[in-house]
């Protein structure tokens, strides 16, 4: 028996998920954490590298796509990934954490002639946690996904805020310290560029003595920062991510008042490490300009799925 479902492909700073989708649930999915540091290692040549990756994903898309169909019926995709959506074009721009000027999925749809509609990911995630997730309930709300970099998105009265131009409500890219590290957009100082698990992951490997040149797996990681919770080095690096944190939450609490803030992506996966004392301390500090009760702080529950959901929403 065939059955109708949507498929939700969600292209990530470091993995592809590709999901089942029927009504907001997964009912099977696939994903691959190495697919670009894969490609990125064969060539010494980045341009060459992405130019490579970029046909392999769409290639690779394409022959997911055509197994799925074979034995359900798929009546609709939904793409996700960083970067600015041109629905009409199916065209994604400015893929800036991947190294992307362009991805076009054009020729996806010229080869399986499925309806595709595209968003950006963490625009996606949004409406997942907020649709089925840990935002239900709250119609002023914030999403910020901590992975590769910093995605957002907000929502006013129960709708998703939208920008005419590009995708808007980049709350990862706005500056913390003007004189800060140099971000992948080419500014200076980017909420993203200090509070991004990508960034934090990197910047423990480096207080642990661990060659940043290996890959070293979020479990294991996230094991060895625990046994080294005395270690000073360790413990500025918490220090400082609890610090920027707070100085983003308290900018963005002030500018859109939410009921609610979700913190999703790697981020749930040392929540362990960074949330209670989070909590505790914006709540103590009372940074913003409304000292009343600060908005709910909350964990995305649908983790890894939300991209792959957000997208057929």
């Amino acid at each position: 028996m065939i059955f109708k479902m949507k498929l939700g492909i969600d292209l990530g700073g470091s993995h592809i998920g590709i999901g089942l989708i029927k009504n907001g649930k997964v009912m099977s999915k696939w994903e691959d954490r190495d697919f670009w540091n894969d490609y990125f290692r064969i060539y010494e040549e980045p341009s060459k590298a992405i130019e490579e990756a970029e046909n392999s994903i769409l290639e690779f898309i394409i022959k997911k796509i055509r197994q799925y169909n074979a034995k359900y019926d798929i009546e609709e995709i939904g793409f996700a990934s960083p970067g600015d959506p041109i629905q009409e074009k199916l065209i994604m721009k400015n893929l800036v954490n991947l190294g992307i000027n362009e991805l076009n999925l054009n020729r996806v749809y010229e080869k399986i002639k499925i309806p595709i509609k595209i968003k950006n990911d963490s625009k996606a995630a949004a409406e997942a946690e907020y649709t089925y997730g840990a935002l239900q309930g709250y119609n002023d709300s914030v999403f910020l996904c901590l992975g590769t970099g910093i995605g957002s998105a907000v929502f006013l009265n129960g709708k998703l805020l939208k920008a005419n131009k590009h995708i808007g409500f980049e709350l990862g890219h706005m500056v913390i310290d003007k004189n800060g590290i140099e971000c992948n957009c080419g500014k200076r100082g980017c909420f993203e560029t200090y509070c991004s698990i990508k960034r934090f992951k990197e910047s423990a490997q480096k207080a642990l003595n661990i060659d940043n040149r290996f890959y070293v797996a979020a479990p294991d990681l996230k094991k060895k920062i625990k046994e080294n919770m005395n270690n000073m080095d360790i413990q500025k690096l918490i220090d400082e991510f609890i610090e920027n944190m707070i100085i983003g939450l308290s900018n963005i609490i002030d500018i859109f008042e939410p009921e609610a803030i979700c913190l999703g992506g790697s981020f749930v996966f040392f929540k362990d490490i960074f949330y209670d004392r989070l909590i505790s301390e914006l709540n103590a500090r009372k940074y913003y300009f409304n000292k009343g009760e600060a908005p709910k702080i909350v964990l995305a529950k649908l983790n890894n799925d939300a991209g792959m959901i957000g997208a057929t929403i």
